[in-house]
C-alpha cells in the first residue's frame, strides 16, 4: 500500500446515486470536526523522490478498491535532499504503520517514532534548502552531524492534536521545519523527524475518504453529522472499529456542546468489529451492558448511519447486530436509503417528497404554491391569517420547519413581521435599528433575524434576545438553518470580504442560545456568496455574484471544494428542499424557475411570486 502520483484521480467510496464520485466532489480545504480517533498522521508527497507502480487493490476483500503507488525506500547513493523528500513521500503511506518512511530515519529511533495526529496542510511546491548545521554532539550511534535541510511553504491549513481541521482563510507562510541528517556507514539518515507532519492538498484528497460520526442533538431529537476522514488504505474492519471508537466520546470541537453521543461513559468495543456478508457485528462492554432499551436504541441509530449510512457509499456493511458482552440486544438494516430498524429512531431530517412551497406576491401577501414541479403549472393561494392579507411588501419570507409560523422582511429592510399560520391568525411586527436582510426558523419555533445590528432570536411568545458568540467585527448577511436545528450556515462579512461559516447552536440554561465556538469555514473557493439554502444534510447550494452573472455552487459542509452547477442567468434567490423535491430559483420579473434536479434544465413559471422559500 501506498502513495498516489499527482495526476490521477482515484477511485473513492461516499457517492450518492446519479451524483459525482467523492473523489471529484471533495477536496480537503476546510474539512471540519475531523475525529481524532479516525486519522493516522500523513505528509506532503512532493514532486520529485522515487515511488514504484503499483496496481488497483483490494483492502480486504469487501469493496475497498483503490489505486496506489508504493513509496520507495532510501536509495543507497541518495543525498540529503533527496531522503527528506522521499521521507515526505513515504510518510503520505500508512501501511505497516510507516515502515517504509520509517527506513529513513537512524535505526536506534525508527521504532520509538510516533508521528501523531497533527497535520500542516500545505500548497504544493514546497522550497527545500540545505544548509550547513553549526558544530553539536552527533546524536547517540551517529558519526557526524553534517548537514540540515529546511522545508518551507505556505500552509493552507492545519490539523490540531485533538483531530480538528482549520482553514487559514488563505495562504500563509509556515514555520520552517528542519531535518537534521547523520552520515551512518556512508548512507544518510534522518535524526529529527517532524512533528506535526506535512501534507498538501491534492495528498489529502488522495489518501483519505470522508465519512460521517452521527450524533443526538443535545435536545434529542435528531442525527447531526459530524465529518471526518479516514485513511483510504484502512481495511473495512479497521474502519468501523476506528468509528465506533470514535462514536464514544462526545464530539469535539465546533458542534462541542450542540450534540452528544448516547454511548454510556466507560463504555468499550470488545475486540474487533467483525463484517460477515454484509452484516456488521459490533460488541461493546462495560457500561453498554446495563444501558436501558431507550439509550441502546440511541446508540444503535448512531452505529447505523455512521457504519451503513449514506456518507459510506458502497459501504461493505448494510445491516448492525449490537451486543453487549458477547449477547445479542438489537439489530438494524440500511435499505432504500433509509435505516429500518423495526421501531421509531433518531435519524438526519430531511424534507419528504412533495414539501410545501412558499413565495410573496406582488402584493406582498404570503402564499402556498401547490404543484411545485418543472412540469406543472404553479397556482398561488394565500396563507390563512393576517400573513395572507396583509399586504405588507415583503421581501424574504420565511416558513417554520413545522408549518405553523410564517415571517417575513419588508422589502426596505426596516422590520420583521412575524406570527402563525391559521385563521385569524395575527402578525407581530419587531424592529430594531433595520437593515434586516435574512431570516430563519429552527425546530423550536424560534425565528433568527440577521442584519446590520447582529442576529436575534425571536420567540413565539414575543420575547427576543441577541446572539452571542458571533465573530468579532463581522456582520452576518445570511443565515439557514439545516434541518436537524442545530447547525447554521451563514455568510459572513468582515474587512476581508464575505465568506461561508457553519456553526452550531447551544442551547444554554434558562432557554437562552449561543453560536458555539469555533465557527469552521467552510468553501472557501467562493467568492463573493449572497444567498444560500441547504440541499441536504451534507451539502448547501450557494448563490454568489461573478462578473458574468449569477453563479450557483454545490458546497460541501465537510470543508470540500464547490461545484458549479447550471444557473438559470436570471437567478435573484435560492431554495432547496433536498433531492426529492425541485430546486427553485426567484428570477427577475416575479417569476421563479425549477429543475428536478441539481443540474437539470431550468423550467420558468410565470409571475408565480418573489422569494421562494422551503420550510426553515
Amino acid at each position: 500500500m501506498g502513495v498516489r502520483p499527482r495526476p490521477l484521480d482515484l477511485p473513492r467510496h461516499g457517492s450518492a446515486p446519479g451524483r459525482r464520485p467523492a473523489s471529484a466532489r471533495r477536496r480537503a480545504t476546510a474539512a471540519v470536526g475531523l475525529a481524532a480517533l479516525l486519522l493516522s498522521a500523513c505528509a506532503t508527497v512532493p514532486d520529485s523522490g522515487s515511488v514504484q507502480q503499483g496496481s488497483v487493490a483490494q483492502a480486504d476483500g469487501q469493496g475497498q478498491d483503490y489505486l496506489q503507488l508504493i513509496p520507495s525506500p532510501p536509495g543507497p547513493t541518495w543525498d540529503p535532499t533527496q531522503i527528506v523528500l522521499g521521507f515526505l513521500t513515504a510518510t503520505a503511506s500508512f501501511a505497516d504503520h510507516y515502515a517504509i518512511a520509517r527506513q529513513y530515519l537512524l535505526p536506534q529511533i525508527q521504532s520509538s517514532w510516533n508521528p501523531g495526529i497533527a497535520v500542516t496542510v500545505v500548497a504544493a511546491p514546497l522550497t527545500v534548502k540545505t544548509t550547513s548545521r553549526p558544530q553539536q554532539q552527533p546524536p547517540a550511534g551517529g558519526t557526524t552531524v553534517a548537514v540540515r535541510v529546511r522545508v518551507s511553504g505556505q500552509q493552507v491549513a492545519s490539523l490540531t492534536a485533538n483531530g480538528q481541521y482549520l482553514s487559514t482563510q488563505g495562504k500563509t507562510q509556515f514555520t520552517p521545519r528542519t531535518f537534521d541528517l547523520v552520515n551512518v556507514n556512508g548512507k544518510w539518515r534522518i535524526s529529527n523527524p517532524p512533528s506535526p507532519l506535512l501534507l498538501d492538498e491534492p495528498d489529502f484528497q488522495r489518501v483519505y475518504q470522508p465519512r460521517n460520526l452521527y450524533f443526538p442533538a443535545v435536545s434529542g431529537q435528531a442525527l447531526v453529522p459530524d465529518p471526518v476522514f479516514v485513511p483510504l488504505q484502512a481495511t473495512s474492519v479497521d474502519v468501523a472499529g476506528r468509528l465506533v471508537n470514535s462514536l464514544q466520546s462526545n464530539p469535539q470541537g465546533w458542534l462541542s456542546g450542540a450534540a452528544q453521543t448516547a454511548f454510556p461513559a466507560g463504555t468499550r468495543l470488545l475486540g474487533k468489529v467483525t463484517i460477515n456478508a454484509g452484516t456488521a457485528t459490533v460488541d461493546l462492554g462495560g457500561a453498554a451492558a446495563t444501558a436501558r432499551k431507550a439509550v441502546l436504541g440511541q446508540m444503535m441509530a448512531q452505529l447505523l448511519w455512521t457504519l451503513a449510512g449514506p456518507s459510506s457509499g458502497q459501504s461493505a456493511i448494510q445491516s448492525v447486530e449490537l451486543e453487549t458482552d458477547g449477547h445479542p440486544r438489537q439489530s438494524a438494516t440500511w435499505s432504500g436509503g433509509q435505516p429500518q430498524t423495526g421501531q421509531p429512531g433518531l435519524i438526519v431530517p430531511q424534507e419528504p417528497a412533495k414539501a410545501p412551497l412558499y413565495a410573496s406576491g406582488s402584493h406582498g401577501v404570503v402564499q402556498l404554491l401547490a404543484g411545485p414541479s418543472p412540469s406543472a403549472t404553479l397556482s398561488a393561494t394565500p396563507v390563512p391569517g393576517q400573513a395572507g392579507d396583509m399586504r405588507v411588501p415583503f421581501g424574504p419570507i420565511a416558513v417554520s420547519p413545522d408549518k405553523g409560523y410564517v415571517a417575513g422582511i419588508t422589502r426596505s429592510g426596516s422590520a420583521v413581521y412575524y406570527g402563525a399560520i391559521g385563521r385569524g391568525a395575527k402578525l407581530a411586527k419587531w424592529s430594531r435599528g433595520g437593515g434586516f436582510t435574512s431570516i430563519s426558523w429552527d425546530t423550536h419555533d424560534d425565528l433568527w433575524v440577521a442584519g446590520s445590528d447582529g442576529v436575534w432570536v425571536l420567540g413565539p411568545a414575543g420575547s427576543s434576545s441577541p446572539l452571542g458568540g458571533l465573530p468579532h467585527g463581522s456582520v452576518i448577511s445570511q443565515l439557514r438553518f439545516a434541518p436537524d436545528g442545530v447547525r447554521v450556515a451563514m455568510i459572513v462579512h468582515s474587512s476581508t470580504g464575505a465568506q461561508l461559516l457553519l456553526g452550531a447552536i447551544e442551547r444554554v440554561a434558562g432557554g437562552g442560545v449561543a453560536l458555539g465556538s469555533p465557527t469552521v469555514s467552510i468553501g472557501t473557493d467562493v467568492l463573493d456568496p449572497t444567498q444560500l439554502t441547504w440541499y441536504d444534510a451534507n451539502n448547501l447550494i450557494v448563490l454568489s455574484a461573478s462578473s458574468t452573472g449569477p453563479l450557483l455552487q454545490e458546497v460541501p459542509v465537510n470543508g470540500g471544494s464547490s461545484i458549479p452547477i447550471v444557473t438559470d442567468p436570471d437567478t435573484l434567490s435560492i431554495s432547496a428542499a433536498g433531492p426529492a423535491n425541485p430546486l427553485v430559483a426567484g428570477v427577475t420579473r416575479g417569476r421563479l424557475a425549477l429543475t428536478s434536479n441539481i443540474n437539470g434544465t431550468w423550467g420558468p413559471e410565470e409571475n408565480a411570486g418573489l422569494h421562494p422559500t422551503y420550510p426553515g
